[in-house]
């Protein structure tokens, strides 16, 4: 089972990134039931706490799965201190693939790129050696559709690596394509010149 140690966090100037728990499903389901935000998962949208219960103790029973919540920070500016505590999501899915999802009353203001920001040192310092082992990149797939994520993945230095056609099984969709963005671990053998 793989669980995230409680003390590995990251802060930016408005968010916390802080390990998934069960106590977060009732945050979780917020995103989960909204149908935009699944649009492109393997998963329809449910409003069943329980269904969120058990996808995230499926996520702990995955040894390449390592997740985290994005919460905003008291000082961050609309700043709900009741509900939601938790804004979206943001994780090795299956390392070194990673992936993010927010609350779609949080998109548009810039959250999943400072989240990305703020994941990507904790991911490479975890997958720099030892138990879980090393990755020279992570690496995010997107639906051609999603230009939003496409852009957030760009700003963080993410470079396109390859279009893998009708590889993803939309429940919605059907058959999709999938863009495959990777970045490499700073040093790493395949950075350009502008890295």
């Amino acid at each position: 089972m793989v669980v995230v140690d409680a003390k590995i966090t990251a802060s930016t100037e408005r968010l916390l990134i802080r390990p998934l728990t069960i106590e977060d499903a009732e945050d979780i389901v917020l995103m989960r039931s909204h149908p935009e935000t699944m649009k492109h998962t393997p998963l329809l949208p449910s409003h069943d706490v329980e269904k969120s219960k058990a996808w995230i103790q499926g996520c702990f029973d995955r040894e390449n799965c390592w997740n985290f919540v994005v919460e905003l920070l008291p000082s961050a500016p609309g700043t709900s201190t009741t509900w939601p505590r938790v804004i979206g999501m943001i994780g090795a899915v299956r390392a070194p693939e990673i992936g993010y999802m927010l609350n779609h009353n949080y998109w548009g203001k810039g959250y999943a790129t400072e989240a990305l920001r703020g994941f990507i040192p904790l991911f490479f310092e975890h997958y720099s050696g030892g138990p879980p082992g090393r990755f020279e990149y992570a690496e995010a797939h997107t639906d051609p559709e999603l230009t939003a994520s496409q852009h957030v993945l760009e700003k963080v230095g993410f470079k396109l690596h390859e279009l893998r056609e009708k590889d993803f099984e939309n429940p919605l969709l059907g058959l999709r394509d999938t863009l495959v963005y990777r970045l490499y671990r700073s040093g790493g053998e395949a950075q350009t010149a502008s890295e």
